[in-house]
């Protein structure tokens, strides 16, 4: 063999397989309510069907996997969990969205989710966009009562991992607003004049002594 044809060895042809009842189940599932990206997958599947009566080993696979996907007992439990998201979950993931749109992760989903209210998300992108530990930390901020409410007095930490600016340390400030957003929560303070904003664990209560 030429070191040309060892270089640029031809690819062998994929072996070619009958798919059983072939033409039914192509029938049945083109009946079926398949999205617009699996309805075109499944016309170009059925038309390479249609030339031999046989496909790839891969495409069988895909076949099977699109029947299961859109069998009675797989569409009535996506209707099932659309209902329930609507019902129930829409406002966790909202919540995850608010914060994770600031980022760089799940971002087109949490677009999607935040910006039309029809989408509904799989219960596998829900689970993936909540139950990490970032997302839990910004439902507690969004869903827990605010720690130093509003009108109440508060006292910045003495803590420069916390809070850059010395001036701020042991100051005291009047809470006039709450954000219950982001992976924590935190308020806006009126300090010697100036509204600054801070993270709740920014601040310690003003009415008991605590440890810095």
């Amino acid at each position: 063999m030429s070191y040309w044809h060892q270089m640029y060895a031809r690819r062998q042809k994929t072996e070619r397989l009958e798919l059983e009842n072939g033409e039914a189940r192509f029938e049945s599932l083109m009946a079926k309510k398949l999205t617009d990206k699996d309805r075109s997958f499944a016309e170009s599947l059925k038309s390479q069907f249609e030339e031999s009566g046989k496909l790839s080993f891969k495409q069988i696979e895909c076949v099977e996997r699109m029947e299961q996907r859109y069998s009675p007992t797989s569409v009535l439990k996506r209707e099932q969990w659309a209902q329930s998201y609507k019902e129930k979950y829409r406002p966790t993931a909202l919540i995850c969205a608010e914060y994770y749109i600031t980022t760089s992760y799940f971002r087109d989903l949490a677009l999607k989710i935040g910006t039309d209210e029809n989408f509904i998300p799989t219960e596998r992108q829900f689970e993936a966009l909540t139950k990490n530990k970032y997302a839990k930390k910004a439902i507690k901020a969004a869903t827990e009562p605010p720690m130093f409410p509003v009108g109440t007095l508060a006292k910045v930490r003495a803590n420069y991992n916390l809070v850059s600016r010395r001036e701020l340390h042991d100051q005291m400030g009047l809470v006039v607003e709450n954000h219950a957003s982001g992976l924590y929560a935190s308020s806006t303070l009126l300090i010697n004049g100036e509204n600054i904003k801070l993270e709740d664990r920014c601040l310690k209560s003003a009415t008991r002594r605590q440890n810095k």
